[in-house]
């Protein structure tokens, strides 16, 4: 239940910033880069916030230019940006969650070789990263209390010889995040960002990374 208050939160805040991106469905884009992890009273959190999230969340907003939705992509592009969360539901209801250094020592990022990175330090992220990432976190605590006060962001580094960010969700590929003793596995390209297929049967409207229909089991178009 509070994973489905988290998503309805989330999407309310965003529509703080401004109106989805129509071709995107937002509650199935948010399910894709947001995963949970519940055992018992225990949730954890690997929240991956890619780049293309600030045109769909602002570009249909009259208030946020364009030149300032690329300022922001151009700040993030060369990270990958992680929100985690480690949190434990007392039986009176309460809430106490792993502070950022708890998180900082257990998280870390497998790319599809098998490579693992370890967070940024402060002085490794660009002040405007720093800057933009530092005004979300008010905005979390406003919206879910003591929840949002646990989630911590972190920045990762995985790029080509060129500064090129290796993950891409447009792109082909994979990567883990680990932390608190789970592991969040995203697999590449985002589906909400592919154009969707259809089966050639019903013309019933599927996933644009499924290659076949579940009901017919044919390939889809």
């Amino acid at each position: 239940m509070k994973v489905i208050i988290f998503n309805l939160l989330f999407i309310s805040c965003i529509s703080v910033f401004g109106q989805v991106n129509s071709d995107v469905n937002l509650f199935e884009y948010i399910k894709e880069i947001q995963k949970w992890d519940k055992t018992g009273n225990k949730m954890a959190l690997t929240f991956w916030i890619p780049n293309s999230y600030w045109s769909i969340a602002l570009s249909n907003n009259d208030q946020v230019p364009p030149e300032t939705i690329k300022q922001i992509e151009n700040a993030f592009e060369n990270y990958v940006f992680i929100c985690a969360l480690d949190v434990l539901i007392n039986s009176d209801g309460t809430m106490t969650c792993a502070d950022e250094s708890e998180l900082r020592n257990t998280i870390s990022l497998v790319d599809n070789n098998g490579k693992i990175y370890l967070p940024l330090s402060d002085d490794q992220i660009s002040p405007m990263a720093k800057t933009l990432s530092s005004g979300i976190k008010p905005m979390f605590v406003q919206m879910l209390g003591q929840m949002g006060k646990g989630m911590y962001f972190y920045f990762f580094e995985v790029n080509d010889s060129n500064n090129k960010n290796l993950i891409n969700e447009y792109e082909k590929g994979e990567f883990t995040i680990k932390h608190s003793n789970k592991e969040f596995k995203y697999i590449l390209p985002l589906a909400t960002l592919l154009p969707p297929k259809f089966c050639p049967v019903d013309k019933e409207q599927m996933k644009g990374n499924w290659n076949y229909c579940p009901i017919h089991g044919v390939k889809l178009k």
